[in-house]
């Protein structure tokens, strides 16, 4: 028997592929006696080998084909596919294709009908019952056949007549099972229906049946209408209708007496029944919330989660009972928006009860509600009430899954109570949790037994939000810090007063001595003092000492600069130079002028300087940064440059709009009292507007400047602010001649040869010729050419002319 892993090492064999030499399909038939006696070489034995392996792949690819078709495995055993095929070919293992004809045996009992030409033996079809029919098949060609239908006993004819109503049965199969006749009267001669019938009316109006054989006429009683099936005409408010043809769109009617309706819009039937529109208004009377009702708001930046839902008086969060004793704790269940959320909550409860000397009680109830149901970050803050109101808090979940406060021990009693869930802060973060669904749901009961607690705030832990009671475990627990009577207060030194604590008591502090730069630490039985620490030498810096001036208290310092260069005094503090002499540019001073310094600090690399003069008070300042001092700056004050000596300046900023404090030089009309300063300025020069209350700005637009002549001659006769056209000064243009010619108009004299030019000398004219030469008029063909545009101008840019106001 083969290794049962003969055909898997077979087929990675076949997978070996190499590079030989050629050799012929015919030398590899003959095999290796074309050789001869020589042996093979490598390369020819490899080729030989290599068709070996070829051949034996091809054979391996018919196997392992039939061996996917038979459904068994590849083995070299009795077992194996080639065994199986030979001995039982299942042809349900074939996935493709169709066997051919020849294939199969005439009288095989199992083949389908894929396979199949024609039935080896044909059948008959045949149909019985009530129709019926039959006909030869054999699978070569479709079948149709012909039905005859069963008769059913009814005699054919024709049924019925003038006096005759014909009769008929129909079956279950829809077949005429019987036929007959039953005769009636003549309508052209009976006097009345054979049987009686009943007449009455449906539909848009009703009316009783009525009994009807024809022997005398019938009235109907119609005591319904039904005006919707009307299509013509108005019915009138007499009859139940409106009384007019059409209603606007959104328009309502209401009753006008005996007339037509009246057409309302729904701001007027607002304003009728005194009710708010959906923008909201003013109420001037009382509000009551219905069943499911609630008041509130939301808000938030998203509108799928993290939003805040602000409830008053959600519906169903109130109990109140006229028992004098209910027992239990009050359970609070929350509406079904809070299951399944993360939710920060926040409510407000108020109670009240009919208890002698207990005020009604308001709380702050918080906590953080979990999609697991579970309670987090939970408190509770007492807003006003008294020692009772101090009880316990409980956070958790009942039996059906809602969440739950309840307020108390199930041991509790409660008079007359009134427990409302006044306000509610949901802040939630999932989609559809609404301010709707926040607003109802509620549920406020008393219970006699827990449920699922997650939390509990116990009894003398509660914050109280009180003015009056420090942070601290509850109300009893103030109440034992209470003084004690027994207890004495005893004033020390520098005060007077005292005694026990069993009324009020008062400690009044001596009178203090008069603090000088003397003054020392010292306390007396009804005084104290205190020593300064005051500036010790001139220029003491040391930080967090009190300046002094002289051996005055007050804000300064006896820091005197004397020589010093000012670049050198860095220290934060108030100096004073008292000679001009020491006020030299050479020490960097801004003037050679007395006067005091200020500098102050920004850290070791900024500080500045303020520099006032002593006789003028003119500021000046400088900065100093990373080891350089900047140029002093003179601080302009409104003494040393009134800002309405600037009103009349004409400036140009590279801008289209004017800065503040200007307007734009465009020869506008403004007003004398809004620029009155401008107006006192430069008056009605360029311009007297109305003549009364305004005038008007230059225009400068598209102008160049010209300085006022103001009696110099260069321009004189000129006024301020008049307008001085275009104009070129007076000149002359030098001409170059390229040489031309001039024409003359002359006669030829009668003496051609003339003897006194000598002879043989001929001439166009002679001297004794009486007919003078003319010149013809001729151009000189010169011209001379202009050049530039439509003005005179230099360079120039286009800026925005202002004047300041």
């Amino acid at each position: 028997m083969a290794d049962p892993t003969f055909f898997d090492l077979f087929k990675s064999t076949w997978a070996q592929n190499g590079l030989t030499e050629g050799i012929t399909d015919l030398q590899y038939k003959t095999g290796w006696s074309f050789i001869g006696s020589v042996p093979p070489s490598v390369e020819q034995f490899n080729k030989v080998q290599q068709t070996t392996d070829e051949r034996l792949a091809w054979l391996y690819k018919q196997l392992d084909g039939l061996a996917a078709v038979t459904g068994r495995p590849l083995a070299a055993t009795s077992l194996d596919a080639l065994s199986y095929a030979q001995q039982n070919l299942n042809a349900t293992n074939l996935k493709a294709g169709t066997v051919p004809v020849a294939r199969l045996s005439g009288t095989a009992s199992t083949l389908t009908a894929g396979a199949a030409q024609k039935l080896a033996t044909a059948r008959t079809i045949a149909t019985t019952g009530d129709a019926t029919g039959s006909g030869s098949f054999d699978g070569s060609a479709n079948l149709s056949l012909g039905l005859t239908l069963s008769p059913s006993g009814v005699t054919a004819g024709s049924y019925g007549n003038a006096n005759a109503v014909p009769t008929f049965t129909v079956d279950a199969k829809g077949r005429v099972s019987a036929a007959g006749e039953i005769a009636v009267g003549n309508a052209a001669t009976a006097t009345k229906l054979a049987t009686a019938r009943t007449f009455s009316v449906t539909g848009g109006a009703t009316a009783s049946g009525v009994s009807f054989d024809g022997s005398g006429n019938v009235a109907l009683n119609v005591t319904a209408l039904d005006v919707s099936k009307a299509n013509v005409g108005t019915l009138p408010v007499t009859r139940g209708g409106t009384g007019v043809a059409t209603v606007a769109a959104g328009a309502y009617l209401i009753g006008a007496g005996t007339g037509a309706l009246s057409s309302r819009t729904p701001a007027q039937v607002l304003e009728d029944i005194q009710a708010l529109p959906k923008a909201g208004g003013d109420v001037t009377g009382p509000v009551l919330l219905g069943a499911g009702a609630s008041i509130g708001a939301q808000y938030g930046l998203n509108v799928s989660s993290a939003r805040t839902a602000h409830v008053l008086l959600p519906d169903g969060g109130g109990y109140s009972s006229h028992t004098a004793t209910v027992a239990g704790a009050m359970k609070i269940t929350l509406p079904a928006a809070a299951i399944g959320a993360n939710t920060m909550l926040r409510l407000r409860v108020d109670i009240f009860e009919y208890l002698d000397g207990v005020p009604p009680v308001s709380l702050l109830i918080h906590g953080y509600v979990q999609t697991t149901k579970v309670w987090g970050r939970c408190g509770a803050t007492i807003l006003a009430g008294s020692a009772v109101s101090d009880l316990p808090v409980r956070f958790g979940a009942d039996a059906t899954g809602s969440l739950c406060i309840w307020l108390g021990d199930t041991t509790k009693s409660w008079s007359y109570p009134s427990v409302t869930v006044s306000e509610v802060l949901a802040k939630y973060n999932t989609a559809g949790a609404t301010l709707a669904a926040w607003g109802a749901g509620w549920k406020v009961e008393p219970v006699t037994a827990f449920e699922t607690v997650s939390q509990t705030l116990a009894g003398g832990n509660l914050a109280f939000g009180r003015a009056d009671i420090a942070r601290v475990n509850g109300l009893q627990y103030a109440i034992n810090l209470k003084a004690n009577a027994a207890v004495s207060v005893v004033a020390g030194n520098g005060l007077s007063g005292g005694g026990t604590l069993a009324a009020n008591r008062t400690l009044s502090l001596g009178m203090p001595s008069r603090l000088t730069a003397a003054t020392t630490n010292a306390v007396t039985t009804t005084s104290h003092s205190h020593e300064l620490d005051t500036q010790a030498t001139p220029n003491d810096i040391t930080p967090g000492r009190i300046l002094t001036v002289g051996s005055a208290f007050g804000l300064g310092a006896d820091n005197p600069l004397g020589t010093l260069d000012l670049n050198a005094v860095m220290a934060p503090g108030f100096y004073g130079q008292s000679t001009n002499a020491n006020a030299t540019l050479a020490r960097n001073y801004p003037i050679s002028l007395a006067g005091t310094l200020l500098v102050e600090s920004g850290g070791t690399q900024i500080a500045t300087q303020k520099y006032t003069v002593y006789n003028t008070g003119a500021i000046f300042s400088r900065g100093y940064y990373s080891g350089v001092w900047s140029g002093w700056k003179e601080i302009v004050t409104v003494d040393s440059n009134s800002i309405n000596a600037w009103a009349g300046m004409i400036a140009y900023f590279g801008r289209a709009t004017a800065p503040a404090g200007w307007l734009k030089a465009n020869g506008a009309t403004v007003s004398r009292t809004t620029y009155s300063a401008l107006f006192t300025s430069i008056g009605t020069t360029w311009g007297a507007g109305n003549g009364t209350t305004t005038f008007v700005l230059p225009d400068l637009r598209a102008e160049f400047l010209r300085g006022w002549d103001d009696g110099r001659g260069g321009d004189a006769s000129r006024a301020l602010g008049t307008f001085q056209g275009s104009q070129n000064l007076a000149h002359v243009h030098g001409v170059v001649d390229p040489g031309h010619v001039h024409l003359l108009n002359y006669q030829v004299p009668v003496n051609t040869m003339d003897t006194d030019r000598g002879t043989d000398n001929s001439s166009h004219f002679s001297v004794d010729d009486p007919i003078m030469p003319n010149t013809f008029s001729s151009k000189t063909n010169i011209a001379i050419q202009y050049d530039g545009g439509n003005e005179s101008r230099p360079r120039n840019i286009a800026l925005l002319a202002c004047i300041k106001y």
